[in-house]
């Protein structure tokens, strides 16, 4: 099951990383920030950060994939035996999960797939931690390209017009990645705030009353 994590005072999800210089806060002893507004998580009792609680989504999981599931569980253990190749494997999986997904929310399946604002919820949250999980990713592989044909120059003592012409691509290639990776940074943030607004609704049970004062009278007397 996926776990949430919520600020414990105000029932808002928070994150450990902020909007801004969000490069350099991912667990750096930090505290975390509210996704609606960039504010640190609410004060506890003694007037120090609170840490977050993690709650489980109920978004429902069919029964069928539960060994596939344990599965990956184990495959992508952050403390499972170190094995380069599950890159290959994570890239491979997310490629069929995307396709997935692109069918899933189809303008027909996804009458299917998305019942209940609570379903339509657990997807913006998904979608929210993945923009923020690409985000990380975009940047950091934007910086280990760089750092690898730099540690390449220095090792090679090379300083003819092809290395600069590699270092030079390698500096764009960098450049690029960093600009992909703050626009995704800031999709997280209008995403989370969507989800913020959409938990809020789902758990004040607004939606569920304006689906039942919107039904046809005629339909609970059959």
């Amino acid at each position: 099951m996926i776990q949430i994590p919520i600020c414990p005072v105000c029932d808002e999800p928070v994150a450990d990383q902020p909007a801004t210089h969000w490069t350099t806060a991912y667990r750096g002893g930090t505290p975390w920030w509210h996704l609606t507004d960039d504010s640190p998580i609410c004060a506890a009792a003694d007037g120090k950060h609170s840490q977050p609680v993690f709650v489980e989504d109920p978004f429902p999981v069919d029964g069928q994939t539960n060994t596939w599931l344990d599965e990956m569980s184990r495959l992508f253990a952050v403390d499972g035996p170190y094995d380069p190749a599950r890159l290959g494997s994570a890239i491979t999986a997310a490629e069929h999960l995307s396709h997935w997904l692109h069918t899933a929310t189809g303008p027909f399946s996804a009458l299917l797939t998305l019942p209940t604002p609570s379903d339509v919820a657990s997807l913006i949250g998904h979608l929210h931690r993945t923009t923020r999980l690409l985000a990380r990713v975009h940047a950091q592989t934007g910086s280990y390209l760089l750092d690898q044909a730099r540690r390449a120059h220095l090792t090679s003592g090379d300083d003819s017009e092809g290395w600069s012409e590699v270092m030079e691509a390698c500096e764009d290639i960098h450049t690029w990645l960093q600009d992909a990776a703050d626009q995704l940074a800031q999709s997280a943030q209008a995403s989370g705030t969507a989800w913020s607004s959409a938990r809020k609704l789902v758990v004040a049970g607004y939606l569920a009353a304006s689906d039942t004062a919107g039904a046809d009278p005629e339909e609970g007397q059959q």
